[in-house]
C-alpha cells in the first residue's frame, strides 16, 4: 500500500483530502445571514417594525425589497433569496374589524435553507403581532394580560444550537469512510482474484487461502478505523462538541462498521467472482446507505422495501448508535444492540467468505478479455464503435445503462414517503384533563405524530427519548388548563432530539399546530378575549415549487444530477483505463473526439430520461423550462464527459476509476449547494466545487426543472456549464495533439 502510489493516495490521501472538504465545508455551523426579501405594500408601523425585526435576527438578512411578488419570486428562482414575507396593501386598514394575514413564502426546491430562512422570518412578525395585539386590546377595552399566550420553550436535546456541523458531520463523513474502506477492500480482494479464481493464491499461500486474504484486508481495517476515530477526535474535540453517551461504546461502534465494510467487500469479491460486479455490488449498498439509515428522513412508516433495506444496512445501525453516544446521551443498552447487530454482520459475512474463498480456490481460472477497441482515427468511426463496444464492455455499459437505469429507482425509493409519518411523541402531564385529551387528539390527527405515551414526570420522557422509543416530548405545568382561561398561562416545554434535524423540523411543526388549536378551544369560554386574538395578523407560511414539502421532492432533482455525472463520469474514465491497461494505441484527435461525443450524447439521453420519464414516473417537479433544459443537457454531459476522459488517463488500471471517485459521490452533492449553501462555505471551497460540472448543474437544472426559471435567470450557472465544456473538452483534443507532437 505504501510502495504503489495509487494504494498510498486512496489510503492516505483521499480519506484526508475528503475529511478536509466536509470539515471546511460546515466550519459555519449554524445557518447565518440567510439573503431573504420583503415585499411591503402595506408600509405601516406593523410591517416596518416586523422589517426591524428581522434585521436583528441572526439566522437571516433582509437582502432584498421588491415592489411585488413576481418581482420577488424572480429572485428566488435567480437565487438570490430562500424565503419572501408579503405585506398586503391596505394591510393594516381593516385593523379590528376583519382577520389579517402575512404571507411568509420559501423555496421548497432547496427545502432545507428556505425552510429555516422563513421560520426567521416568521419569529421576527409573530414579535411585531403580540404588540400589535397588545394595542388592539387597549382599544377594545380588555387589559393586555387576558391576551397573554402560552409560552413555549423549545429545547433541542443534544444539538441545542441545531448545528449543521453537528449534525451532518456526523452523518456525512462516517457515510464516506464506509464506502471509501469498502471500495478499497474491493480492489485489495480482487486483484488476489484471476479469472473468477483463487487458485494462485493457493499456490502463494500454502493451501491457507482465507487466511491469506484476511491478511490482505487487516491493513485497509486498521487504516480506516483510524481515519474514523480522527475524525471523531475532530468533530468531538477540536471542535468541541463532546460526547454526550459513552466514549468507548462509540469507538467500538467506528471499529465495527470498517470492520463490516472490508470483510462485506471480500464476501462480494468472493460470492461474486468478478471484481467489476464486486464494485457495483459495494456502490450499491454503501453508496446510497446515507440515504436509507433514518438519518435524514425517517423511514419507520415509509414503504416497505425502504424499512427492509435499511434494516439490512450496517450503516444504519452504526448511525443509530452514533447519534445516541454523541448527541443524546442514549443508554448503553440501545448501543450494544446495534454494535450486536453489525457484529453479527460481520460475523455471518467471514464465514461466508472463508467457505467461498476455499470454493474457488479449487476451481480453474477463465480467460479474462476485457478491451474497447476504437479505430484510432475518424470521428464518425470512433463514435459508431463506441456504441458498438458497450454490449461487450461489461464494465463500461453496467455504468452507463444499467447503473443509470438502477438509480433511477433504487436511490428514490428511500424517499417514496415524502414527508415524516408517524414520529413518535410523549406528553407529560401531571394529571389526564380534557385539555390534554384533546392535545393527544390533535396530535394524532396531525398525520405525522403518534403519542406513544402519556407521561407524569419529565424524567420518564427524557429516558424514554434517550433510548430512542420516542422522537420529542410536550410537558404541561400543573393547573395549565385553568390558567390558560384566566390569561396567565405557565409554559409550555418541548422537548425535540437534536440528533435527527429533519425530524426536529417535523416534530416541531406538528406541536405548534396542535398546541395553538388546543389554545384556540380553551379560549371560547372568553369571549371578548377571543375575538381580540382572531384580530391579530396571521402569518401564512407557504412552500413556492414544492407544495407538499415532500422530501424526495427536494432532495431527488438535485441528487439525480450527481447520479448521472457519476455515471458518466466513471464511464469515461473506465474507458480510457481500461485502454491503458490493455495497451491499445493511441487515440488520434479525431477519434477521441468522436468518442467524446458518443458519451456526451449517451450522457444526453439519460438526462432525458431522467428529466422526462423517470421524474414523471415518481411524480417530481419537471418541465419548469422544457426547452432550457434540452439545450443545457449536452453541455453538461459534454464538460462531464471530458472530464472523465481526462481524469481516467491517469489511472493505471480500470477499476482504480471506481476505487478513487465512488467517494466522492456524496461530499459533491452538499457542494452543489443544495442542501447546504454555498454562503455559508468559505469562498475558496465555491470555487473548487464549481470544478466539478455538477455543482452548476444543480443550481441551473433544478431552478429549471422545479421553479420554472429560465436560461437566462440561471445564466451564471449556464456560463459555468458552458467554460467547463470548452476547458475539459478543449483539454482532451489538445493533450492528443501534445502527446503526438512530443
Amino acid at each position: 500500500m505504501v510502495s504503489k502510489p495509487w494504494d498510498a493516495f486512496v489510503a492516505f490521501g483521499l480519506p484526508l483530502l475528503l475529511l478536509a472538504v466536509i470539515a471546511s465545508m460546515l466550519s459555519s455551523g449554524v445557518i447565518r445571514n440567510a439573503p431573504v426579501a420583503v415585499v411591503d405594500q402595506d408600509n405601516s408601523a406593523f410591517s416596518r417594525e416586523a422589517i426591524r425585526n428581522m434585521q436583528a435576527v441572526p439566522t437571516i438578512r433582509v437582502a432584498y425589497s421588491p415592489a411585488t411578488v413576481d418581482e420577488a419570486v424572480a429572485l428566488m428562482r435567480q437565487g438570490k433569496v430562500y424565503s419572501i414575507a408579503h405585506f398586503p396593501a391596505g394591510f393594516s386598514e381593516g385593523a379590528y374589524r376583519r382577520p389579517e394575514q402575512v404571507t411568509v413564502h420559501f423555496n421548497g426546491a432547496f427545502q432545507t435553507i428556505g425552510a429555516l430562512s422563513a421560520l426567521g422570518q416568521n419569529t421576527a412578525i409573530a414579535a411585531a403581532a403580540t404588540s400589535q395585539l397588545e394595542t388592539r386590546a387597549r382599544h377594545m377595552g380588555l387589559p393586555a394580560t387576558g391576551l397573554e399566550p402560552p409560552s413555549v420553550q423549545v429545547s433541542i436535546i443534544g444539538n441545542p444550537q441545531l448545528s449543521f456541523e453537528l449534525f451532518l458531520g456526523g452523518l456525512l463523513a462516517p457515510g464516506v469512510l464506509h464506502l471509501l474502506a469498502a471500495c478499497s477492500a474491493v480492489l485489495a480482494a480482487g486483484r488476489l482474484l484471476h479469472g473468477g479464481s483463487f487458485q494462485n493464491l493457493k499456490k502463494v499461500s500454502n493451501g491457507r487461502t482465507p487466511t491469506s486474504l484476511i491478511g490482505h484486508l487487516l491493513p485497509h481495517f486498521v487504516i480506516f478505523t483510524l481515519w474514523g476515530l480522527a475524525w471523531i477526535g475532530w468533530l468531538c474535540g477540536v471542535r468541541g462538541w463532546g460526547i454526550a453517551g459513552s466514549m468507548p461504546l462509540l469507538l467500538l461502534g467506528m471499529a465495527t462498521l470498517i470492520a463490516v465494510s472490508v470483510i462485506l467487500s471480500g464476501f462480494l469479491v468472493a460470492l461474486l467472482g468478478d471484481i467489476d460486479m464486486a464494485f457495483s455490488a459495494t456502490a450499491i449498498y454503501s453508496g446510497a446507505a446515507i440515504a436509507f439509515s433514518n438519518g435524514t428522513l425517517p423511514l419507520d412508516h415509509g414503504p416497505r422495501f425502504a424499512r427492509i433495506w435499511s434494516d439490512i444496512l450496517p450503516y444504519t445501525h452504526y448511525l443509530r448508535l452514533q447519534t445516541g453516544q454523541m448527541v443524546t446521551g442514549a443508554a448503553p443498552g440501545t448501543a450494544w444492540h446495534d454494535l450486536f447487530i453489525l457484529v453479527a454482520i460481520a460475523l455471518v459475512a467471514l464465514i461466508l467468505t472463508i467457505l467461498l474463498v476455499r470454493w474457488r480456490a479449487g476451481r480453474a481460472p477463465k480467460t479474462e478479455a476485457l478491451t474497447f477497441n476504437l479505430p484510432t482515427r475518424g470521428i464518425r468511426a470512433a463514435f459508431i464503435a463506441t456504441f458498438r463496444n458497450l454490449p461487450r464492455a461489461r464494465p463500461v455499459s453496467s455504468l452507463l445503462i444499467l447503473a443509470v437505469v438502477l438509480y433511477a429507482f433504487y436511490y428514490p425509493a428511500a424517499y417514496t414517503g415524502q414527508t415524516a409519518v408517524g414520529l413518535p411523541v410523549a406528553i407529560v402531564t401531571p394529571a389526564r384533563t380534557p385539555l390534554s385529551d384533546k392535545l393527544v387528539e390533535n396530535l394524532n390527527a396531525s398525520h405525522a405524530l403518534d403519542v406513544a405515551a402519556v407521561l407524569q414526570t419529565p424524567l420518564q420522557a427524557r429516558q424514554m427519548m434517550r433510548q430512542g422509543v420516542i422522537d420529542g416530548a410536550i410537558i404541561l405545568p400543573d393547573n395549565f388548563e385553568a390558567r390558560l382561561a384566566s390569561g396567565h398561562p405557565d409554559g409550555i416545554a418541548v422537548w425535540l432530539n437534536g440528533g435527527y434535524l429533519v425530524r426536529v423540523t417535523s416534530v416541531g411543526k406538528a406541536v405548534a399546530g396542535a398546541s395553538a388549536q388546543v389554545a384556540e378551544v380553551a379560549l371560547q369560554g372568553v369571549p371578548e378575549t377571543a375575538r381580540a386574538a382572531k384580530l391579530a395578523p396571521t402569518i401564512r407560511q407557504q412552500s413556492l415549487f414544492n407544495p407538499t414539502q415532500g422530501y424526495g421532492d427536494y432532495a431527488v432533482p438535485a441528487v439525480s444530477l450527481i447520479i448521472l455525472q457519476q455515471t458518466l463520469l466513471l464511464g469515461a474514465g473506465v474507458i480510457m483505463a481500461l485502454r491503458r491497461e490493455t495497451g491499445a494505441p493511441a487515440l488520434q484527435a479525431s477519434a477521441k473526439l468522436g468518442l467524446w461525443l458518443a458519451l456526451t450524447a449517451i450522457g444526453t439521453l439519460s438526462c432525458l430520461f431522467y428529466f422526462g420519464f423517470v421524474f414523471w414516473f415518481q411524480d417530481y417537479p419537471r418541465a419548469g423550462d422544457l426547452w432550457g433544459v434540452v439545450l443545457l443537457a449536452p453541455v453538461f454531459s459534454g464538460s462531464v464527459a471530458a472530464l472523465g476522459l481526462l481524469l481516467g488517463r491517469i489511472f493505471d488500471r480500470h477499476e482504480r476509476v471506481l476505487q478513487v471517485l465512488v467517494g466522492t459521490s456524496a461530499p459533491l452533492f452538499f457542494l452543489a449547494g443544495a442542501a447546504w449553501p454555498h454562503f455559508m462555505m468559505p469562498p475558496f471551497l465555491v470555487w473548487l466545487a464549481y470544478l466539478s460540472p455538477s455543482t452548476a448543474a444543480v443550481q441551473a437544472f433544478v431552478p429549471m426543472n422545479a421553479m420554472g426559471a429560465s436560461l437566462g435567470e440561471v445564466s451564471n450557472s449556464v456560463i459555468v456549464l458552458c467554460v467547463l465544456f470548452i476547458v475539459y473538452g478543449g483539454a482532451v483534443v489538445a493533450a492528443t495533439r501534445l502527446r503526438k507532437r512530443a
